[in-house]
């Protein structure tokens, strides 16, 4: 009868209410001598501005589900802070990762992560993380560590990489640039195209951003469903970033550098911050390549 009743309770719950549950289940109970501290706290959609305030429109933008905080104590020694983001899918959870990373040092735990300064992040399926200490020293250090091996090991399976990131040739480009999307609010943070969404970025795309090694230009590669969408979003960046073009998918901007685009299929390329117009053919040209 017990069971049933299991049964039926979770066949009712809301499905935030059933992914919190699973949420709390990869937090250890107690690990090295810490201890949770206080009861978790849940945050879904709208409630995420309650905990970060302006910093939730970036996890919005990456269709956040839920957040679950959670507080670890050890007498004698300040507090560790757990936040495991569930955002949804795999897809999301590596795009916020991306907008994260490139701070400090690359570790692994999870499918990607990095630490700095008392601060552990990590994504692993549909799930991004964060393990963070104010103040870092050695010992406190480690149990960062060893609670966010523990929630990675909790953690079923590995989600899939966006195919996008497949297409980037990695020996030239800076890997920890690489910054993942589909919303233009987030381009436009990483770097400013325009106010509006010239390029039609939405859920349906895929977007990366990356900075080249040998010239240090950034280059930016899009996704869409198909070619007829490319070259909607091909002729709209032409019409409103480069309308003075003397020649066609090409310009020199206000800062003496070159910026080209193309198309390739249902692939949009852009090579901005180009130091020649020669230099940004030859680019456009190995990103092309790839993706024959």
């Amino acid at each position: 009868m017990f069971k049933i009743i299991v049964f039926i309770v979770l066949i009712i719950l809301p499905n935030y209410m059933f992914s919190q549950i699973k949420t709390r289940e990869l937090l250890p109970g107690k690990i090295n001598g810490w201890e949770m501290s206080d009861t978790a706290r849940y945050y879904s959609g709208e409630e995420i501005f309650d905990y970060m305030d302006g910093a939730g429109e970036i996890y919005r933008s990456y269709n956040f589900q839920n957040l679950t905080v959670q507080r670890y104590a050890c007498q004698g020694n300040e507090e560790i802070l757990v936040e495991i983001f569930d955002m949804g899918s795999a897809r999301n959870a590596y795009g916020v990762f991306t907008y994260m990373q490139g701070r400090g040092t690359g570790v692994s735990i999870g499918q990607s992560g990095e630490y700095k300064l008392g601060l552990l992040t990590f994504w692993k399926n549909k799930y991004f993380v964060c393990v963070q200490i104010e103040k870092e020293n050695n010992k406190v250090s480690q149990m960062v560590f060893d609670i966010g091996k523990s929630i990675s090991n909790a953690i079923p399976g590995n989600g899939t990489m966006p195919e996008i990131i497949g297409y980037l040739p990695i020996n030239k480009i800076e890997e920890k640039s690489i910054r993942y999307f589909f919303r233009y609010e987030i381009l436009n943070i990483h770097f400013f195209v325009a106010d509006k969404n010239i390029l039609n970025l939405n859920d349906s795309t895929d977007g990366v951003l990356v900075k080249l090694k040998n010239d240090k230009s950034t280059f930016l590669l899009i996704s869409y469903p198909d070619n007829a969408q490319a070259d909607l979003a091909y002729n709209s960046f032409l019409t409103h970033y480069m309308p003075d073009a003397k020649e066609k998918g090409v310009i020199e901007t206000e800062n003496k550098k070159w910026t080209a685009c193309s198309k390739q299929k249902n692939y949009l390329l852009i090579n901005f911050d180009s130091p020649t117009k020669e230099q940004a053919a030859i680019i456009i040209d190995t990103f092309k390549r790839r993706l024959s």
